[in-house]
């Protein structure tokens, strides 16, 4: 099934006593916020249908350096990159990039981790699950004030 609106075809075929597609939607869109929830408050969730499960992790980032001397494993900052560029000409034309070391979360790294350990499809490689950037925005938030999530 690609999205809600397919699954509504689905379920309406299946069930003597549909309800509006107004109110499916809705229904489901509130089940989704509600396992998010549980989500970014810290807990790991049992999808339904033995689809896994979702929480978010922790990782701890390791500076390496390669042959060259250039910094591997940590994402850039950008936006403190573009601010050296506009201050500092030279470092512009090197191409010098200011790294993110999550000083505040102790150099640890987080994100939503789908586990499919137990999950018993077809394929399950194949499948795949994007976090709305709103979502990952309020992880974000969370995180800034103190949250501590699960660590690998």
């Amino acid at each position: 099934m690609k999205n809600l609106r397919t699954s509504y075809k689905h379920y309406k075929a299946n069930t003597s006593t549909p309800v509006e597609i107004t109110t499916y939607l809705s229904m489901c869109a509130d089940f989704n916020k509600f396992l998010i929830d549980k989500v970014i408050e810290g807990e790991e969730i049992t999808l339904p249908s033995r689809f896994g499960t979702l929480a978010i992790v922790g990782k701890e980032q390791k500076v390496r350096f390669d042959e060259q001397g250039n910094v591997v494993g940590l994402p850039p900052n950008w936006r403190k990159t573009k601010e050296l560029w506009n201050s500092n000409p030279q470092a512009k034309q090197e191409k010098r990039i200011v790294y993110c070391t999550n000083e505040h979360t102790s150099n640890i790294r987080y994100k939503f981790f789908w586990s499919k350990k137990r999950v018993i499809i077809e394929n399950k490689t194949l499948y795949a699950l994007r976090i709305t950037r709103t979502n990952k925005r309020r992880v974000h938030k969370k995180i800034l004030e103190g949250k501590e999530y699960f660590n690998q």
